[in-house]
């Protein structure tokens, strides 16, 4: 009797094991299959152009994800201007390179005083509404020659701000995907 039950033990524990890695690559499954159709904007050059008292940032934003990012947005705090777009488009045939100028007079309030919290903001939903947004930090440094400031943006460790939403609504969110959006 005492084989039967150890028999029965080791039958349940490889049919639970078996349950568990099942389910474990189901989940890893479906968290690779959303990962492939999130978009992800960054920064991925920058360019400076200073005469006299203007300083021009332009930045390239693109798209290195594999969905789409709709509603686009790029502000700089301390600029009056903001960059709009509805979609940009990961690689491929509507694949486009965005070149965001910043044009930074001697009024521009960045260049006139410090400001206690300075970053670069690109904003932006997937298919499926929920907000991205990806925050450069931006340092201001003093110009002994003209008084005003001038800005350096650090591309290298971007903070991001997303969503992370559980397994089954993932498997939610794909299972209403249309295989042509």
């Amino acid at each position: 009797m005492d084989w039967l039950l150890l028999i029965a033990l080791v039958v349940l524990l490889i049919i639970a094991g078996a349950g568990v890695f099942a389910l474990y690559r189901f989940a890893v499954k479906i968290k690779r299959e959303f990962q492939g159709h999130l978009p992800a904007l960054r920064i991925t050059n920058m360019s400076a152009m200073n005469a006299g008292e203007v300083v021009t940032l332009t930045p390239v934003v693109e798209n290195v994800g594999g969905g789409v990012a709709h509603d686009c947005i790029v502000q700089l705090a301390g600029w009056e201007g903001s960059f709009a777009v509805k979609s940009i488009y990961p690689n491929g045939p509507r694949y486009q390179r965005h070149s965001v100028p910043m044009v930074l007079g001697p009024h521009a309030p960045i260049r006139m005083k410090v400001m206690s919290r300075c970053s670069l903001r690109i904003a932006y939903r997937d298919r499926w509404e929920q907000r991205y947004e990806c925050w450069y930090p931006v340092t201001q440094i003093k110009n002994v020659k003209t008084s005003l400031y001038d800005i350096q943006i650090q591309l290298s460790e971007p903070e991001l701000t997303e969503p992370h939403p559980s397994i089954r609504e993932m498997w939610t969110l794909l299972r209403g995907t249309h295989a042509d959006d």
